[in-house]
């Protein structure tokens, strides 16, 4: 790859979602070490900015419309919360993964308990919890209860599929 064709798919780069990739990826004050001018490095990291285009926007409205805080439990690090997808990303149609109403800020626990089917939520958000997994022996509660957020409810629809695809329904 010349240095022109660098130089043009940078410009074409939006710089919000190099900050969002820069902010998911590395801890504060780390330099990008990783990225290199070897030209796959170069196209990976242009192909993961472009795959995730939108998040930025999506998790900045999930903070602001969850208060900035696990819909599950009290936790607010902005480091150890997640814009969780209820319809996985992989499955998701491109509007679907921008939806707020497929989406709920979640700490990186409660996160995985949700991707992995562990925990979901009904149509009237009660938690759902899976009887293949082991919550007391891995010491999580089980009295969890769902904040609504301010608007922009889950949609019963994306969470009927999440139930479905998790064995609940």
């Amino acid at each position: 790859m010349t240095f022109r064709k660098i130089e043009d798919n940078v410009l074409k780069v939006n710089v919000e979602d190099l900050e969002e990739f820069h902010l998911a990826n590395y801890d504060d004050g780390e330099i990008l070490r990783k990225i290199t001018f070897n030209e796959n490095d170069f196209k990976d990291v242009l192909h993961t900015i472009k795959a995730r285009q939108g998040q930025y926007k999506l998790r900045k409205a999930l903070l602001q419309n969850y208060r900035s805080k696990c819909a599950l439990c009290s936790i607010n690090d902005p480091k150890l919360l997640i814009t969780s997808h209820i319809k996985r990303w992989s499955t998701a149609t491109a509007d679907e993964r921008n939806d707020t109403n497929n989406s709920i800020m979640l700490c990186k626990l409660h996160d995985g308990l949700f991707e992995h089917g562990y925990i979901s939520l009904t149509d009237d958000y009660q938690v759902l919890y899976s009887q293949n997994f082991d919550f007391k022996g891995q010491r999580i509660s089980t009295n969890l209860s769902f904040t609504l957020p301010k608007e922009d409810y889950p949609s019963n629809i994306f969470l009927r599929e999440h139930r479905l695809m998790h064995g609940y329904e």
